[in-house]
């Protein structure tokens, strides 16, 4: 079974996020994860540079994708800031990955 995750906003978890893998690891037992999908306040993760380089060693070591939302990333004028290692994308990806998979998880609110 696949599982697409997407990420709206972490800082509800602050005290519970001690690594990103075992956060994503807890929520999912263990599933196949097929992406996660940075929405919302979610991207600002990307600010923190050793927050940042957890997630892509996290992604890395599992073969995930990492995708940011183009429009959050502009919103909080982090656009050019981002890491060509994640995927700059539209809420297009977002849709398809719930269509494509088993599961879609939904960390955060809005």
């Amino acid at each position: 079974m696949t599982t697409f995750v997407c990420i709206n906003n972490l800082s509800d978890f602050s005290n519970d996020l001690e690594s990103p893998k075992i956060f994503v690891k807890e929520r999912l037992s263990g599933e196949k994860i097929s992406g996660l999908f940075f929405y919302s306040n979610a991207v600002n993760e990307f600010l923190n540079e050793a927050r940042l380089t957890e997630w892509l060693e996290y992604s890395l070591s599992e073969e995930i994708p990492v995708y940011a939302c183009r429009n959050s990333l502009i919103k909080r004028n982090i656009s050019e800031k981002i890491n060509p290692l994640i995927n700059v994308v539209g809420l297009g990806q977002l849709i398809e990955g719930v269509l494509n998979n088993n599961k879609t998880i939904v960390i955060g609110s809005l």
